[in-house]
């Protein structure tokens, strides 16, 4: 019997974030029951000081991979996504974040347009809903009730934009690609930069950059997290991720 292909690999990073992982896999049940994740699979990494028994119990599917990171400190989402990297063997790999909810076949549609040139690192868009979890039922009307992700504000596209700053929802990497540029900086630790910074790294070899407005993810509430997205956290990745960009720069020129 031949082995099953998996074209993509989902990274979660997980820790303390119940409600929203529990929506999340409510919606792949869904589509497990649609038979849609054929061929992709979903590697949860939780970071955290003990492990969650009830995840284990719940990924009863063979959809699902299950990895515990030891974690007791400011929470290393690039060491976590490493650390799935290593286990993922999808052709192509994106870090899903855990409050991320696909927007009907938003996720299917992003397959399929990221496997048409391997030169194009596709991503999508996220709009902010105000709950932490939802009503399958009721997202359209949660849709029409959402806000605009802050990466698309004025101030942020500009960098975007003009300073050629790449962000995008879900990019889908090439996995042979991403163990080339030796994967997440771990340098960078919580929240911020490090997502831009392996986009920048992932296109040098002449690659492009293409955000889609047919890809829209809902990003489910959450306040800021302690030894996460916290202010001092975040203005520290910040300032490496500029200093990076910068050292790139003379480099180049």
């Amino acid at each position: 019997m031949s082995q099953k292909v998996i074209t993509l690999s989902l990274l979660i990073t997980y820790r303390q974030r119940e409600e929203h992982l529990r929506t999340q896999l409510r919606w792949f049940e869904k589509q497990i029951q649609l038979g849609l994740l054929e061929n992709i699979e979903v590697l949860i990494v939780e970071c955290d000081r003990v492990s969650s028994q009830w995840i284990q119990d719940e990924l009863q599917n063979p959809h699902f991979h299950y990895f515990y990171y030891p974690c007791d400190g400011i929470f290393p989402k690039t060491k976590a996504l490493n650390f799935a990297l290593k286990y993922a063997i999808g052709k192509l790999v994106t870090p899903f974040d855990v409050d991320l909810i696909p927007w009907e076949d938003t996720l299917f549609r992003h397959l399929e347009m990221a496997q048409l040139n391997p030169k194009l690192l596709i991503s999508g868009y996220r709009v902010m809903l105000d709950r932490e979890s939802v009503n399958f039922a009721d997202l359209e009307t949660e849709v029409k009730q959402a806000a605009i992700a802050p990466e698309d504000a004025p101030t942020a596209l500009w960098k975007q934009l003009l300073h050629r700053e790449r962000f995008g929802v879900l990019p889908f990497f090439q996995r042979d690609r991403l163990l080339e540029i030796g994967g997440w900086d771990e340098n960078f630790l919580g929240w911020g930069g490090e997502d831009q910074d392996i986009i920048e790294r992932y296109l040098a070899d002449g690659r492009y950059f293409c955000r889609s407005p047919e890809l829209i993810y809902l990003h489910l509430f959450h306040e800021k997290t302690q030894q996460w997205n916290e202010t001092e956290v975040i203005d520290k990745n910040r300032q490496y991720y500029y200093q990076k960009r910068q050292f790139i720069t003379k480099q180049s020129n």
